[in-house]
């Protein structure tokens, strides 16, 4: 994990460096951008020599079906702002995820607070509590990872 956060840097400020002076968007372009360098690197096995595919052809399927869920929970978020007679129970859910990884239940935990109407409170060890805006719609809390542990178990173990 250490590693991956450490290439995010160095790309980070390689990237300020090369782009100053930095606006809003170059940041976040930035942002994403070193982000998915230190990714790719990470996936690189040192022992082998070589990329593991594998991982990296799953990352493309997660950001698709991450894109994907970002856009449904938008529009249910856009529903309920535009409709304020609609009534909304906040809740918070204790979820346990079977990913050993730490680079992939960060991604978990990241994915489900980057989708509308969720926020992951705290991740602690195999344990996430999620902040949900429709709490009493959630009739099965497993389904609150979405699609995404699959994915990220497929990639990372």
């Amino acid at each position: 994990m250490s590693n991956l956060l450490f290439i995010w840097v160095a790309m980070f400020l390689v990237w300020t460096a090369l782009n100053a002076p930095l606006s809003a968007q170059k940041t976040i372009f930035g942002i994403i951008l070193s982000f998915l360098i230190a990714v790719i690197a990470n996936v690189y096995d040192k022992e082998q020599k070589k990329f593991k595919l594998k991982t990296f052809f799953y990352l493309i399927k997660y950001f698709v079906v991450f894109l994907k869920e970002l856009v449904k929970a938008n529009l249910n978020m856009a529903r309920i702002v535009l409709t304020p007679s609609l009534p909304i129970s906040p809740k918070i859910f204790k979820v346990t995820t079977s990913l050993k990884s730490p680079i992939a239940r960060t991604l978990l935990a990241n994915s489900i607070t980057l989708t509308p109407g969720t926020i992951s409170v705290e991740l602690d060890g195999d344990t996430l509590y999620i902040h949900v805006v429709e709490g009493d719609k959630v009739e099965n809390v497993e389904d609150l990872k979405g699609p995404f542990e699959k994915i990220l178990r497929e990639a990372f173990e």
